[in-house]
């Protein structure tokens, strides 16, 4: 027996080392697809709530031009109320146009001073990885909009 060999096996107890670095590359392995999928779901997520941002804006712009509703010739000046009746018709015809926010949900409310329509839109949709990360039945998504009339001051 050389010396080295002797030595090692004093060391570590008599066992060999071989093979134990599998266990160390698997586990990194693991770490980095969690990360990364975590990366994207995340991703996922933040690019839904966007999309539906953007539809609750031009809800809002919808609903606010419904609101408004003038005579030929009269103008909106600083200060007038907006009209709400009208405003939820006008919420769902803008997001019946796009077949994807069928389930967006929508409620439509006038600032205290009468000038503003106020939307709070959700959904729950799915996003990549969710049943990974316990978000299999999808994630909740609340954006909120404003938009005063487009003929106001």
């Amino acid at each position: 027996m050389t010396i080295r060999r002797a030595l090692g096996r004093a060391v570590r107890g008599g066992r060999s080392d071989t093979g134990s670095t599998i266990p160390l590359i698997l586990g990194f392995f693991l770490v980095a697809l969690l990360m990364i999928g975590g990366s994207v779901a995340a991703a996922d997520a933040f690019v839904q709530q966007r999309g539906l941002q953007d539809v609750c804006d031009g809800a809002a712009s919808a609903a606010a031009a419904a609101a408004a509703r003038l005579d030929r010739g009269a103008s909106l000046g600083s200060g007038a109320e907006l009209a709400f009746d009208g405003v939820e018709d006008a919420v769902a015809r803008y997001l019946s146009r796009d077949s994807d926010r069928a389930d967006v949900h929508a409620d439509a409310a006038l600032s205290p001073d009468s000038t503003t329509v106020l939307l709070t839109c959700t959904e729950t949709s799915k996003i990549a990885f969710g049943a990974m990360f316990g978000k299999g039945s999808g994630v909740r998504h609340t954006v909120h909009s404003s938009a005063r009339s487009p003929l106001s001051g």
